[in-house]
């Protein structure tokens, strides 16, 4: 019902702006406008409403999606430390080694990315080894990736376990000082 009633009253609109516009003024003075001509009224001239017309855009082609590049490396391995390693070192220093069959190709971006339990720690930009410091106790894992400019993987190593030991005074087995020997 509504749209019926819209679609009447769209179907007016030409005939209300084509109508003419008459101009009075009433015996107090005040001016009025209508599209009724009054006793007295003359018609007021409106120039048609201003248009524009927007120029031809050129035609959208759609840029070629850059074609991702394979990845060009035959292997790439997490070389130390092993699967299951437990290291030994009270400051937390984990040296980790990749190797990559070529090498990392720098020069179109690439870049490896070692990771700490599932964490990005370091991006590599030549380098295929590096020092993790201040890695806490426990168990962790330990993962590389070669990323590309935009930062999607291009190839990941496989994820090892590790073990970080640090000295602890809390540690029952820790070496027990050496008496004083006693005054006799």
């Amino acid at each position: 019902m509504h749209r019926l009633i819209l679609a009447v009253l769209l179907g007016f609109l030409p005939a209300l702006v084509s109508a003419g516009v008459y101009k009075w003024v009433d015996a107090d003075g005040a001016v009025h406008f209508s599209d009724v001509p009054q006793e007295g009224a003359e018609e007021v001239h409106i120039p048609p409403p201003q248009t524009y017309q927007a120029p031809s855009l050129p035609p959208i082609t759609p840029r070629p999606e850059a074609v991702a590049e394979p990845a060009a490396y035959a292997r790439f391995a997490l070389v130390t430390p092993a699967a299951d390693e437990s290291i030994w070192d009270n400051t937390g220093k984990l040296v980790v080694t990749f190797a990559a069959e070529p090498p990392l190709q720098t020069e179109l971006g690439h870049r490896l990315v070692v990771l700490l339990d599932g964490q990005a720690q370091v991006a590599l930009q030549e380098d295929t080894s590096v020092t993790l410091e201040n890695v806490d106790r426990g168990s962790h894992t330990v993962q590389g990736q070669i990323i590309d400019v935009r930062g999607d993987v291009l190839m990941s190593s496989e994820t090892i376990s590790v073990h970080m030991h640090r000295q602890s005074v809390l540690a029952p087995n820790r070496a027990q000082p050496t008496p004083k020997p006693k005054p006799k």
